[in-house]
């Protein structure tokens, strides 16, 4: 009787949560900081990491019959709205003249 019993799908389900927490803390890190910020840029690559993570380990979690491969694909779907929503340029404000000014000018 072996006493080390290696258990795959419990090594894949770990990753799946790993990249799931990895992938949160990235996006607030992106969405937190500062356009300019060499932390933003960081906070952007370490979500497309985790996307990418949670795409492989739900998939191999899937082979298993794992409930895992369900919460790396709703886990995503946060990832890709929190990336996506919002993303308007809050920085650079425009002048916008109105008419009688650009007349008197």
């Amino acid at each position: 009787m072996s006493l080390a019993h290696f258990n795959s799908s419990g090594v894949f389900e770990m990753l799946v949560m790993f990249f799931q927490t990895f992938g949160v803390a990235c996006l607030f890190l992106h969405r937190l900081t500062a356009h300019q910020s060499s932390w933003h840029a960081l906070g952007k690559a370490g979500v497309i990491l985790a996307l990418f993570g949670l795409g492989i380990a739900g998939a191999l979690c899937g082979r298993h019959d794992s409930e895992f491969a369900l919460f790396a694909g709703g886990t995503m779907t946060v990832l890709l709205i929190g990336m996506t929503i919002g993303e308007g340029n809050i920085d650079a404000v425009d002048v916008i003249r109105t008419l009688g000014e650009a007349e008197a000018a």
